[in-house]
């Protein structure tokens, strides 16, 4: 018997109450071990796409499946243990300012149970592969938005995820950071996940080519690389 579809959008809708859809009639794979580009003009529904996957918002019509279950049919036990196969990072990171970035990265870790010891464990292996442990220690607040934003990446990584959803993770840094969080985004691929990278940035797409994925007129379009 063949395996279920990784990620599956079958007949997706979403609309929001008095406005326009943002797609509709949505068929489209997402394969294990994919790294796709998700861009489209802002307000095309990539955040939302994210929110789908999560289980955090419902479809208006049609489904998301995850490894051949339907996300928002999941009893709410389950969606904690869904959403765990995910790591997330948004654009404004969303990290506990006061908190250190041992703190922020372990924090998946400790939410699931992992004892302290071995989750500071697993924190400090990470931190060296991505040249931060030297931060370790420092509130996330004194931290440069590039330090943030790797820090947030650290985070999202820690629990080795099946897909990381990265929503415009590079919008507010500068060219040389933004390479630096494609580089390691590409070498968590490299290790298993399956990377979905929402952007607007298209010198990013020249430089580092991947599938990409355009949302624009209620519909997906794989597009070549600008």
């Amino acid at each position: 018997m063949n395996d279920p579809p990784f990620i599956r959008l079958y007949k997706l809708g979403k609309a929001y109450q008095g406005k326009e859809p943002l797609y509709q009639n949505i068929n489209f794979f997402f394969e294990k071990g994919d790294f796709r580009y998700l861009t489209g003009a802002s307000g095309a529904g990539k955040t939302t796409l994210f929110r789908l996957l999560l289980g955090l918002e419902k479809p208006t019509w049609g489904e998301v499946h995850f490894r051949g279950r339907i996300v928002a049919k999941l009893p709410p036990p389950k969606r904690p243990l869904h959403r765990r196969s995910f790591g997330i990072i948004f654009q404004d990171n969303k990290l506990l300012l006061k908190q250190t970035v041992l703190q922020n990265i372990r924090l998946p870790l400790i939410i699931q149970g992992v004892p302290l010891r071995k989750a500071d464990h697993q924190v400090a292996q990470l931190a060296e592969k991505l040249n931060l442990t030297s931060l370790l220690e420092q509130p996330v607040s004194t931290l440069s938005g590039g330090e943030q934003q790797l820090t947030a990446l650290a985070r999202a990584a820690i629990h080795s995820p099946a897909v990381i959803l990265a929503d415009e993770p590079t919008a507010n840094l500068d060219l040389e950071m933004s390479a630096r969080v494609l580089d390691l985004l590409e070498l968590f691929h490299q290790e298993g996940a399956t990377v979905i990278f929402a952007t607007h940035n298209l010198e990013l797409l020249k430089e580092r080519p991947h599938p990409t994925l355009l949302i624009k007129d209620r519909n997906f379009f794989e597009v070549k690389t600008p």
